[in-house]
């Protein structure tokens, strides 16, 4: 029988309305019942960043980007190809 669940995903850190300047590290909380093989963070829709190993940490230098609010998505993927985006977390660079 062929995995069709998708895995489960979170952004655990850093939390909504956070102020960032330097590099950032974010913590992703993802689960799937046969196991998840990547993550991907996604910046304001733009790939940023892929952790292939738990605990899923992956990391965004926010220099370049624009003073202002920018939307961190995490895309988890299974084995099978499965693939769910965590909830948006919005934080702003100043």
């Amino acid at each position: 029988m062929a995995d069709t669940t998708p895995p489960t995903v979170s952004i655990t850190s850093p939390t909504a309305g956070a102020t960032v300047s330097r590099n950032l590290s974010v913590t992703v909380n993802a689960a799937d019942n046969v196991g998840v093989t990547r993550v991907e963070l996604y910046v304001d829709g733009v790939l940023t960043g892929t952790s292939s190993a738990a605990p899923f940490t992956t990391s965004w230098n926010p220099r370049k980007a624009s003073v202002g609010t920018h939307t961190l998505v995490c895309k988890a993927f299974d084995a099978a190809g499965n693939a769910t985006n965590s909830a948006g977390v919005a934080v702003v660079k100043k």
